[in-house]
């Protein structure tokens, strides 16, 4: 690109004694390579910042990069990373304008673009109208940009290992308190089933007593019940080594939620990848987790909706996903799910418990889940086990 006169003048009254000496096509790449190398020093200072949010930090370098250049109010730059586009003043897409691919870990992510404004109007530049100076500055950025999504990105996953960390710790932690406390409840929760059973066959009891003595059964037998579901969820319990069919186990269920569905409304859809693995687990406990994830996701829509319920191969894993139409999850609420007792239902329709005890099932397993959830779009649970 051609020289401005001013810089030249600039240089011949500045610069030493030894730019008296230089041709006019010297002093014009002297001077270019200070815009270049100006330019791309401030750039790297923001990059080794680092304190600035990533998207200010793009922005702020879209607005360096056109410093380079003899004219900068006639330059326009675009970054474009995945579907975001960043991009200056006056710019338009064309597949013939200057580029240089962002490439992260071997990977292209996405575009560094540039282009000419002439007279309120946008014209290519081709990466041929571009100097040497240009074209290594651009590659330069493009490099800078890769490094910044590269950190972002090991920033953000450092994050969610940390949170993860940290929730497992907490549930670690009520787990083992859980645990304490229903082992101490297991002892006169047996004594008081024990006696009201065999007071309820004394031969003389009246119709109202012994209509009591059943309720204190059946309450005993529910407390029972949670005590077994927390000590699941302390991982108390041991699953027994077996192979496993999630295809199988989700079939044997669909009778069960047909019934549970209709009653509601509710249309139910089931995907089974007829070429899902065997997985090694408990078939007992495996179920647990089919019946929660999926009771829990009916009861998320009472004024109906669909079901869907799909088995999916992936590399290392098969998978259950099971997706509603309900009322979704707060965003408050998202890291309180798994938590025991922690439930926005009715006293009478939950303990709190049911996606508590599938954590530990699917934890001692050596599986994960993850839960996709927008309150008034519906929720997403994926059950991964590794094959």
């Amino acid at each position: 690109m051609a020289v401005h006169d001013e810089n030249l003048n600039y240089v011949n009254q500045h610069g030493d004694k030894r730019s008296c000496n230089l041709s006019t096509d010297e002093k014009a790449g002297l001077i270019e390579k200070i815009r270049v190398l100006k330019c791309l020093y401030q750039i790297s200072e923001l990059v080794v910042d680092g304190t600035n949010a990533f998207e200010k930090t793009i922005l702020s370098i879209i607005e360096l990069v056109p410093q380079a250049f003899e004219y900068p109010e006639k330059i326009a730059a675009s970054i474009s990373i995945g579907e975001t586009c960043y991009r200056s003043p006056g710019f338009k897409f064309s597949t013939s304008s200057t580029q240089k691919s962002i490439v992260v870990n071997g990977e292209v992510r996405g575009q560094l673009e540039i282009g000419c404004v002439e007279d309120g109007s946008f014209a290519l530049s081709a990466e041929g109208n571009c100097t040497i100076e240009e074209n290594n500055l651009l590659e330069a950025v493009a490099k800078k940009v890769a490094y910044i999504i590269d950190r972002k990105e090991a920033l953000d996953k450092k994050k969610i290992l940390e949170e993860q960390l940290r929730h497992a710790d907490r549930l670690a932690t009520i787990g083992q308190l859980a645990a304490g406390i229903a082992h101490e409840l297991n002892n006169p929760l047996g004594d008081i089933l024990g006696f009201a059973q065999l007071a309820s066959n004394s031969p003389d009891l009246n119709d109202d007593v012994y209509r009591d003595l059943v309720k204190i059964v059946k309450s005993t037998l529910y407390a029972r019940e949670i005590i077994k579901k927390v000590l699941y969820f302390g991982r108390q319990t041991h699953p027994k080594e077996a192979q496993s069919d999630l295809n199988k186990l989700v079939g044997d269920w669909i009778d069960f939620f047909e019934s549970q569905c209709a009653k509601r409304g509710i249309q139910i859809v089931v995907e089974r990848d007829e070429g899902l693995p065997i997985v090694k687990g408990d078939p007992a406990q495996l179920n647990q987790v089919i019946v929660n994830v999926v009771i829990n996701a009916i009861q998320a829509m009472p004024d109906g909706g669909t079901l869907t319920i799909r088995t999916i191969s992936q590399e290392d894993w098969a998978s259950i996903r099971v997706e509603d139409t309900g009322q979704g999850i707060e965003e408050e609420n998202k890291d309180k799910i798994f938590l025991p007792f922690f439930t926005t239902k009715d006293v009478d329709e939950g303990t709190g418990l049911g996606l508590s005890v599938v954590y530990g099932i699917v934890n001692e397993h050596g599986g994960c889940i993850e839960v996709d959830s927008k309150r008034g779009h519906g929720s997403t649970f994926e059950i991964k086990f590794p094959i």
